[in-house]
């Protein structure tokens, strides 16, 4: 959704902000509403171990966390200092405070290819974008038709949609800090 409605053709964005809409997606003006009703899950006990395994499924392809996983969003390594409060915070409205480098940027070619995702490297001559997969996209200058920053998170919204045990269980793993 985020691409989407961030296109850089008014005409998809606006066909993509409508379909986003007509599903039903909360808008990020409710984030605080899904915020709330799943609070209680950072005061549940839970099991680190189903956590590990919903981390592995759901997080690890972009997040660092104790040396394994992926590099598009920030290494996870040390978020257990944290209260499980303020963590569920950022699983649930990823877009409340974006840091400059995990934020989401859309560049469209002069071959009108239109790729998003982590500005990574910058130069005189080319950037790089790093995708949601984690697939690195070096692109020349001469070719950059369109560059546009956006104020969302490379992370999606939607983690809400998570089974409440799995959300406690991902909270417990990631404030534990094992293996």
């Amino acid at each position: 959704w985020q691409t989407l409605v961030g296109h850089p053709d008014p005409a998809i964005a606006k066909r993509a902000a409508a379909l986003r809409q007509s599903a039903g997606r909360a808008p990020s003006a409710d984030r605080q509403k899904v915020i709330d009703e799943r609070m209680h899950l950072a005061e549940r006990a839970a099991d680190a171990a189903a956590g590990k395994v919903v981390y592995e499924n759901n997080c690890a392809r972009c997040h660092t966390f104790l040396g394994q996983g992926g590099v598009v969003g920030p290494d996870l390594t040390g978020i257990g200092a944290r209260p499980k409060r303020d963590i569920l915070i950022e699983i649930l409205d990823p877009n409340r405070s974006v840091e400059g480098t995990y934020r989401q940027w859309t560049v469209q070619t002069s071959d009108w290819e239109v790729l998003s995702g982590r500005l990574t490297v910058e130069t005189a001559t080319a950037i790089e974008i790093l995708d949601a997969g984690g697939e690195r996209h070096i692109i020349a200058r001469d070719k950059i038709e369109a560059l546009e920053p956006s104020t969302l998170s490379v992370m999606p919204e939607g983690f809400e949609l998570l089974a409440e045990d799995d959300l406690a269980n991902l909270l417990e793993y990631l404030q534990s800090g094992e293996h």
